[in-house]
């Protein structure tokens, strides 16, 4: 009886641990597709990324310091929050901790009518941007 109880335990340990990982893995998979929105007057777009907060924060950094179309108008180290403009375009940028190794990076960016596709283009760029900082490969999600 006792080998029993051991062997189902045992089971339900090594069934836990598979399932576990295959969501992880599946999660993952889904975390680096940025996914890009029109709302109204409002564009955002994000990606999940597994990489710890304080790194993609710093990637995100330096892609808008290094970079001389850019020029940061507010920033707030703190909460991970940076606001910059390129050209006319005003976009904000989040970087928010999910979990230890996981973060969110949400890009928002205000637009008039006949601008729609250009700021959405400019908030996943500097996105793609920081993923190859990163070493993360992310793919736009065409849905």
């Amino acid at each position: 009886m006792k080998t029993l109880q051991h062997y189902s335990l045992l089971l339900i340990i090594l069934c836990s641990f598979i399932f576990s990982s295959t969501a992880s893995a599946q999660f993952i998979t889904i975390a680096r597709k940025i996914k890009s929105m029109h709302s109204g007057s409002t564009d955002v777009a994000t990606v999940i990324l597994d990489a710890k907060t304080f790194k993609v924060y710093g990637a995100v950094i330096d892609t808008l310091t290094t970079n001389a179309k850019f020029k940061i108008s507010q920033r707030d180290n703190t909460r991970r929050f940076v606001e910059f403009t390129t050209g006319t375009y005003k976009v904000s940028m989040q970087v928010d901790s999910l979990a230890v190794g996981l973060s969110q990076i949400t890009v928002s960016s205000a637009h008039v009518d006949n601008s729609a596709k250009q700021t959405t283009d400019i908030a996943v760029d500097v996105i793609l941007t920081v993923c190859r900082k990163l070493g993360v490969k992310c793919t736009l999600d065409k849905k």
